[in-house]
């Protein structure tokens, strides 16, 4: 067993049939086939279950599927160390983002492409819980998120918070007497939620404050994604309640409102896994946040 084949076999899974990953490796199929079956054969077990019309994966490949995943993830973080060395520059920056810090991150590249103009910048746009994953697997060295309860692991930097703001659509005209917006009269409007994630209170925040309104939210649509919430609430299908950061000026389908008894803040952080090497390129983004 060597690391091209765990990088074959992990490319399988990832891409769910033997023919796609062939594409993407690009290579022919029955080539990849047998280097499979050499695979098991080696390990005296069957990784793969095949069928006529699908297959799925045993529990002894779950095994090799989550040990070939970090291998090669430490295999591509050396050869990035190694050229960064021989090149004597920072390589290439891998950050993630959420949706709702999109705007920070934007604001901090703009700062970052002045400073280190050859730096290549691959960027990974994620909820919380995709991007911490993605921190654990060493696909990314940064990520700028909402701040998260559970976070001991991680170091981190705090940026300023924003305060929850009300997005209307525009078609729907004049809707509050006042600047100010309650959250008893949101209760008259379908209303468009950012679904509960792992690690952050706001959704719960939310629910509450409509509680304590006496009264009880329209919710017609969740999601993780403020995106997809800035979207739809431009089409005219809902309202709803989003971090001031992620609010987008040129978006002219929107009216934006302040928002009356409520003092949850999106607190963006940048974290970087605790005592972990990270890219020079990735060094000279964390240092840039105060």
């Amino acid at each position: 067993m060597d690391i091209r084949q765990l990088h074959y076999f992990k490319e399988i899974v990832d891409q769910g049939s033997i023919s796609k990953a062939a594409l993407v490796l690009h290579m022919a199929q029955p080539p990849l086939s047998q280097q499979l079956q050499k695979l098991e054969t080696e390990l005296g077990t069957t990784l793969i279950q095949r069928y006529r019309q699908k297959w799925e994966i045993t529990e002894t490949g779950k095994l090799l599927y989550s040990y070939a995943t970090r291998l090669v993830a430490e295999m591509q973080e050396i050869k990035l160390r190694i050229r960064e060395v021989e090149e004597g520059s920072a390589g290439t920056l891998r950050v993630g983002v959420s949706s709702a810090c999109l705007n920070i991150l934007a604001d901090y590249i703009e700062i970052y492409r002045k400073k280190y103009p050859d730096v290549k910048i691959s960027v990974y746009k994620g909820d919380s819980e995709e991007l911490l994953t993605k921190i654990e697997e060493k696909v990314i060295d940064l990520a700028i998120v909402l701040r998260l309860n559970h976070s001991k692991q991680y170091a981190m930097k705090k940026m300023m918070e924003q305060e929850y703001v009300v997005v209307c659509p525009v078609v729907w005209g004049e809707l509050f007497e006042y600047d100010d917006v309650t959250f008893k009269e949101l209760a008259n409007y379908p209303f468009i939620m950012l679904e509960a994630m792992e690690g952050h209170t706001y959704y719960e925040d939310v629910l509450q404050a409509f509680t304590e309104a006496g009264v009880s939210p329209n919710i017609i649509m969740e999601t993780k994604d403020i995106a997809t919430v800035i979207a739809m609430v431009s089409k005219g299908l809902g309202l709803s309640i989003i971090p001031r950061m992620a609010y987008v000026e040129p978006m002219q389908q929107l009216s934006l409102h302040e928002l009356k008894d409520f003092s949850y803040r999106a607190e963006p952080v940048m974290i970087k896994r605790n005592k972990e090497h990270i890219s020079k390129a990735a060094l000279q983004l964390w240092d840039l946040v105060d």
